[in-house]
């Protein structure tokens, strides 16, 4: 049975979780929101033992039968994760899928990730397979055309919304890219909260110049350097800058690179991630530094005390926010404190 992702939601509701999923596409923010729409279900319906298996050179299939068979000791059901990227199964995969299907394993859930699928492989056993007995999620960019529909729809799943106008403006600055055009949307609602948008607070609030001063400490702290990222936030603090776009800024960067971390600790070379999350080649020297300088941990624990200062911003935690915002990105450029 095949699906589109915007039915996702409201197919779950209705008729709850399946046994199998197999999420396609090319489009990264839909197929992350889908993936986390199934994980948070699962979690909230008992599935708390979660185990993510990568398709790469010399997997064994038989892997597949051996985690579907296996529970922890504190889980009584777990959700099975597959990630194929941009590989074909093959007939080893085929096999074994079609094994796991005439012998479903007890308290599991399947769910199988994979890049966007054309015409000739939806002809494959293996897919055909998939579709027969599980549920398909095809995952497609929104077209230009379609684009301020599905915008009002984000923005009201924040209490806002904006006239024709205004929602053009955020379409052209995301220039048609979803994951910018719901991080756009994300900071307008820290500026404004919920209620109605005005043409002219987006235009404020993604004005080209703040941008680029934002964006440009942003690279430099990522870059590594040290001396010029004090210098720089020194100067939007002198200019007036609003610490709630800087900290917007510096979190999305710092969950991205955790996210791409994570990528490819489970497999993916560096240029598959690269592809992902659209980092273009301009960039690709200095976040691969960033990412080369700290371990996952690290990164998790940046988002940690971004997400403190964004507390701080708030008025709900004590601090001073350009000291914490300093303190963060110098770390992230590589000061190490001591404990």
């Amino acid at each position: 049975m095949k699906l589109k992702a915007t039915q996702l939601t409201t197919h779950l509701k209705k008729s709850g979780l399946t046994p199998l999923y197999l999420l396609t596409g090319d489009e990264p923010l839909q197929m992350m929101e889908c993936s986390d729409t199934l994980r948070s279900l699962a979690r909230s319906q008992g599935f708390n033992d979660r185990t993510v298996l990568t398709l790469e050179k010399g997997f064994d299939w038989n892997t597949l039968e051996q985690h579907a068979n296996t529970l922890s000791l504190f889980a009584s059901k777990q959700l099975l994760e597959l990630h194929l990227g941009d590989k074909s199964p093959g007939n080893d995969g085929a096999h074994a899928l079609s094994a796991y299907i005439q012998n479903w394993p007890p308290n599991t859930v399947l769910l199988i990730t994979t890049a966007k699928l054309d015409a000739t492989k939806q002809k494959a056993k293996w897919f055909t397979l998939l579709d027969e007995h599980g549920l398909v999620i095809q995952i497609s960019p929104i077209d230009l055309p379609q684009l301020p529909e599905w915008i009002a729809q984000r923005l009201a799943k924040y209490g806002l919304f904006a006239s024709p106008e205004a929602i053009q403006i955020i379409a052209e600055r995301s220039e048609g890219h979803l994951l910018a055009c719901a991080q756009e949307i994300e900071k307008l609602y820290l500026l404004y909260g919920s209620g109605k948008l005005e043409a002219t607070q987006i235009l404020q609030a993604v004005a080209d110049s703040a941008r680029f001063e934002i964006f440009d400490w942003v690279e430099t702290v990522l870059a590594g350097d040290i001396q010029r990222g004090v210098r720089q936030l020194r100067g939007l603090q002198a200019e007036g800058q609003h610490p709630v776009l800087i900290i917007w800024n510096l979190t999305r960067e710092i969950r991205n690179l955790l996210q791409m971390a994570l990528a490819m600790r489970q497999g993916q070379t560096q240029e598959q991630v690269f592809k992902t999350f659209r980092v273009w080649q301009q960039r690709k020297p200095v976040v691969s530094r960033a990412l080369k300088r700290h371990p996952i941990a690290l990164w998790q624990q940046f988002l940690q005390q971004a997400v403190q200062i964004d507390r701080i911003i708030k008025g709900v935690d004590r601090g001073n926010v350009w000291d914490e915002l300093l303190r963060l990105s110098v770390q992230i450029a590589g000061v190490k404190f001591g404990n």
